[in-house]
């Protein structure tokens, strides 16, 4: 059976509009998945809106097996260090939090976490932090709890991508007989931004290269830029899985996206 990765559903601005990204699938494809991986981004103020928005999906699919961890806007509205309230949150909804998680399904592991960046991607850190501040959301919506919610800064969510680095790098080291993908909301290569605004490409993606290179996972699926791309690097399927934004996804679109994310175990 499959298991489906999608990315940025932005769920609350699709459902906003009076569009249903999953409504174009038939429910033979919804009850064929053997587990679906929200890489990320299911909406904004997860507080109020994250129970709802996984009620959505549980129409769609049970969701005992749904896997969910968040991307930056689901910490919008809401605290860096509060994931132990979202976690709260899923598990109450009936659906499993998947940040720094392993999931098997089959002879498959999928490994999850949101990554962040080290901002290092464009060669000046403390340059690429200091856009970041001044011009990123993520700097002005999100705050933390144990700094007397103060607004978060750069060097909060690099000591975090440090953090799920670690995490991830411990993973791919622990010997698994079958496959392993790796499920990421920031993006692990260079590269894969080049398309957003100039001077924030390093806060969508690190370079992970010599970690692909040497772990040589199955499959990298990620999200966060909104760009469909697929590209290979040794054995290894780097892939986009972002929905996106309703203005931005038409019908044929959508259908691209749902092939895309299916990882056949």
């Amino acid at each position: 059976m499959p298991v489906l990765v999608l990315g940025d559903l932005h769920l609350d601005q699709w459902l906003e509009q009076g569009r249903d990204p999953f409504s174009g699938q038939n429910e033979a494809f919804w009850a064929d998945l053997d587990a679906l991986i929200i890489a990320g981004d299911l909406c904004d103020k997860p507080k109020v809106r994250w129970a709802p928005m996984l009620a959505h999906i549980g129409s769609y699919m049970p969701l005992d097996r749904v896997h969910v961890f968040p991307g930056n806007h689901d910490f919008y509205h809401h605290v860096l260090d509060g994931e132990a309230r979202l976690g709260d949150i899923t598990i109450a909804a009936g659906a499993h939090y998947a940040q720094k998680r392993q999931i098997i399904v089959g002879e498959t592991r999928f490994l999850c976490c949101t990554l962040w960046t080290d901002f290092a991607a464009g060669g000046d850190v403390s340059a690429a932090m200091a856009e970041a501040r001044q011009r990123m959301n993520d700097y002005r919506y999100i705050r933390m709890q144990g700094a007397k919610y103060r607004k978060i800064r750069p060097e909060d969510t690099r000591e975090v991508h440090r953090d799920h680095r670690a995490w991830l790098e411990g993973a791919l080291a622990t010997p698994f007989a079958g496959r392993t993908v790796v499920v990421t909301h920031h993006g692990p290569v260079p590269g894969v931004a080049d398309g957003k605004t100039p001077g924030l490409e390093p806060t969508y993606t690190s370079d992970l290269t010599a970690v692909i290179d040497f772990y040589q996972p199955d499959a990298w699926l990620f999200g966060h830029t909104h760009m469909p791309m697929t590209l290979q690097r040794g054995q290894t399927r780097i892939a986009n899985v972002s929905i996106g934004y309703p203005v931005h996804a038409k019908d044929a679109y959508l259908e691209t996206r749902f092939t895309c994310g299916v990882v056949s175990v």
